[in-house]
């Protein structure tokens, strides 16, 4: 009923024993034209890394996205990292994060020494609520990083006034929505930065890790390939000795920054171009998915899904319920209990808000000010979710979650 999910890992979306229905590790298999492709660089390319596979595969996401400039990195952890170096952020400035994603976002802002101040959720749309944005603007306020959570565009127009109004900075962590788009202009072109994962787990992948950084001004694009490959530039050509002083020059870009290598292999690229191929593909039919479950699950107001917005395509990378059984005195955990236990559905919970971590309360980032986050996540989950979920296998998470609600409710009548 389920493919195979590899190993257990810090995401909780490892194997597990006898589930029927598991949580799997890919949005999908890699199709035979990938696989040789990849085979066929391994074999045949010289060039390992920065050749014209990385060029390729840049120009066709240029074209994918409408991107104006767009650079491959090793994953988007660090496709952030650069978005943060350009933002210029120190210790006496502040930058907004969206609180509800998952940890690599605020990392590497908060590595830059400026405070994260904490954004709360919009209570239809469950990603960032441009209204708390405008709420926690003070004069320390440097920059704004918005996330596209579960592959749902935040609402950029209102976003992009509030930081036109102020003079900030907009990064959008593009993680998990490669090809959501708004009124057709893709996330990752509205902010001045956008950051994209090709991890295994997303909708498009280049072996298990990979990302790309878009970028708006030429300005800062200019800057991006030595703060990616440890500030490296070539010397003129026109020497006399081409070997005089050395085989390259390495010089800084930003000021008071360290240049990193976050260099992404060719292999990866090639495979990159091909996935850019498919990737709509991917999106419609999580999309189809995802409609099915919503139709469902309509005669149950237990059950809630986020709202999508005319002009809107959100491109479910994963798919997250919010289940409300007050009115029965059952929590999700009571839900969870019999999906996983029962029926064995392997239903996982997502994206802790992130100033619950110990990471960042360790790190003086733990106050927060969220309150619709902090009564909306406790009673979120997510259901098991890849691009082509047999329809019996479908069919069978759909009866097994009504059938749990109704045991939930029976316990009640008791």
């Amino acid at each position: 009923m389920t493919p195979e999910s590899g190993t257990g890992d810090a995401s909780g979306r490892g194997s597990a024993p006898e589930f029927k229905v598991n949580f799997p590790a890919r949005i999908r298999p890699h199709l035979e034209e990938e696989i040789k492709t990849v085979i066929d660089v391994m074999r045949n390319e010289e060039v390992q890394t920065q050749g014209h596979y990385l060029r390729q595969f840049e120009t066709d996401f240029k074209a994918y996205s409408g991107a104006e400039h767009a650079f491959a990195v090793d994953n988007c952890t660090n496709a952030l990292r650069l978005a943060a170096m350009l933002c210029r952020l120190g210790p006496r400035d502040e930058v907004i994060v969206q609180a509800y994603t998952f940890c690599a976002t605020a990392i590497p802002f908060g590595e830059t020494g400026a405070q994260i101040v904490w954004a709360d959720i919009d209570p239809e749309t469950w990603t960032v609520d441009p209204r708390d944005i405008a709420k926690k603007i003070t004069e320390r306020t440097k920059a704004i990083v918005v996330v596209h959570i579960l592959g749902m565009p935040v609402d950029m127009p209102a976003v992009l006034e509030i930081a036109q109004k102020y003079g900030l900075r907009v990064v959008e962590d593009c993680a998990q929505a490669p090809g959501a788009a708004i009124n057709g202009k893709q996330v990752g072109t509205f902010g001045d930065f956008g950051c994209f994962s090709f991890h295994g787990a997303k909708n498009m992948t280049t072996l298990g890790e990979g990302g790309m950084l878009t970028v708006r001004s030429a300005e800062d694009a200019a800057l991006v390939p030595g703060l990616r490959h440890n500030g490296c530039r070539a010397y003129p050509p026109s020497r006399e000795r081409y070997w005089v002083p050395a085989m390259s020059d390495v010089d800084i870009d930003v000021e008071g920054v360290w240049p990193q290598n976050f260099s992404i292999g060719e292999a990866q690229c090639a495979l990159g171009s091909i996935e850019l191929r498919t990737i709509d593909d991917t999106n419609d039919a999580l999309i189809a998915q995802a409609m099915k479950l919503r139709s469902a699950f309509a005669d149950y107001p237990e059950l809630t899904f986020s709202a999508i917005p005319k002009g809107y395509r959100h491109v479910h990378h994963t798919f997250v319920v919010h289940f409300d059984g007050s009115a029965f005195g059952a929590s999700r955990d009571d839900l969870l209990d019999i999906l996983v236990n029962v029926y064995r559905i392997r239903a996982i919970v997502q994206y802790y808000p992130l100033y619950r971590y110990p990471l960042f309360q360790k790190l003086g980032a733990g106050d927060q000010d969220c309150p619709v986050l902090e009564a909306w996540w406790d009673d979120s989950f997510s259901l098991p979710w890849w691009s082509s979920i047999p329809d019996d296998t479908m069919a069978y998470v759909v009866s097994s979650v009504k059938a749990a609600i109704s045991q939930l409710k029976g316990g009640l009548a008791e």
